[in-house]
C-alpha cells in the first residue's frame, strides 16, 4: 500500500510539471493587456463596458485553459496507475489557478476604467460566474475532443465549440439573453441560469473526462 501510495504521488507530481501551461499563459496574457490598453487609453467606457472587458478576458482564460489536457503522446504513453479523471484533474488544477489570478486581476482592471462613483456597482459575482461557467464549458468540450482524438487534442474541440457557443449566446433575442448590461433588472435571474449552467458542463466534464477501464497496471497493483 506504502509503494502503491509513493507512486501515485510520484505520478500526480509529474502530471502538474507537465500540465501545459502555455495555452493558458497566452490567454492571460491576451486578457489583460486587452485590459490594461483601455486603462492606458483613458477612454470612459461605462460600466456596461467594463463588464464586456470582464467577460472577454473569461473568454480568453477558458480557451487557455481548454487547451490544458491536451496530450500528442496519449497514444503511446506508458500505462500508469491513475484512472483519466485523476490525471487531468491534476493537470487542470494549476491551470485554473492561475486563470483565476488572471481573471480577477482583469476584473480589477475593468473596474478601474470606471469613474469613481461607479466602481462600486461594479458586478464582481455575477461576471465571476460568468467566467467559471465559461471555463467549465471550455472542459467539458475539450473532454469531448478528447474522447473523440484518442486523450491527444481536446483543444481543437474546445476552442472552436466555445467561440461558437459565446457568438450564439451573443445573438439570443432579449428575452433569453444570457449577457446583459449589469443594470438589468433580469440580472440575479439570468445569471442564477448562468449558475445552473456551470455546475452541470462541470458535471458532463467529469462524465466525459472518467475512464472506467481498469488499466493493466491497476490490476497487477490490486492483486497484490
Amino acid at each position: 500500500m506504502l509503494t502503491r501510495a509513493r507512486l501515485l504521488t510520484a505520478l500526480l507530481l509529474r502530471s502538474v510539471t507537465l500540465t501545459a501551461l502555455a495555452p493558458v499563459l497566452a490567454g492571460s496574457a491576451i486578457a489583460l493587456v486587452t485590459v490594461a490598453i483601455t486603462l492606458l487609453a483613458n477612454v470612459e467606457i461605462g460600466l456596461p463596458g467594463a463588464a464586456l472587458l470582464t467577460r472577454l478576458a473569461a473568454v480568453a482564460v477558458a480557451l487557455g485553459v481548454g487547451f490544458t489536457l491536451d496530450d500528442p503522446a496519449a497514444r503511446t504513453t506508458v500505462v500508469v496507475p491513475m484512472g483519466a479523471l485523476i490525471r487531468r484533474t491534476v493537470k487542470v488544477l494549476p491551470a485554473a489557478f492561475l486563470g483565476g489570478t488572471t481573471w480577477t486581476a482583469a476584473a480589477a482592471l475593468s473596474r478601474l476604467v470606471l469613474n469613481p462613483d461607479e466602481r462600486p456597482l461594479f458586478p464582481w459575482g455575477g461576471l465571476a460566474v460568468e467566467a467559471a461557467a465559461l471555463t467549465a464549458l471550455a472542459l467539458a468540450l475539450a473532454c469531448l475532443g478528447l474522447r473523440r482524438t484518442d486523450g491527444e487534442h481536446g483543444g481543437l474541440v474546445a476552442a472552436p465549440g466555445l467561440l461558437l457557443l459565446v457568438l450564439a449566446a451573443v445573438l439570443l433575442r432579449d428575452q433569453v439573453r444570457l449577457f446583459i448590461a449589469p443594470d438589468d433588472p433580469s440580472w440575479e435571474r439570468v445569471h442564477g441560469v448562468w449558475g445552473v449552467i456551470g455546475a452541470l458542463t462541470l458535471v458532463v466534464a467529469l462524465l466525459l473526462g472518467h475512464d472506467r477501464r481498469l488499466t493493466i497496471m491497476d490490476r497487477s497493483i490490486q492483486c497484490r
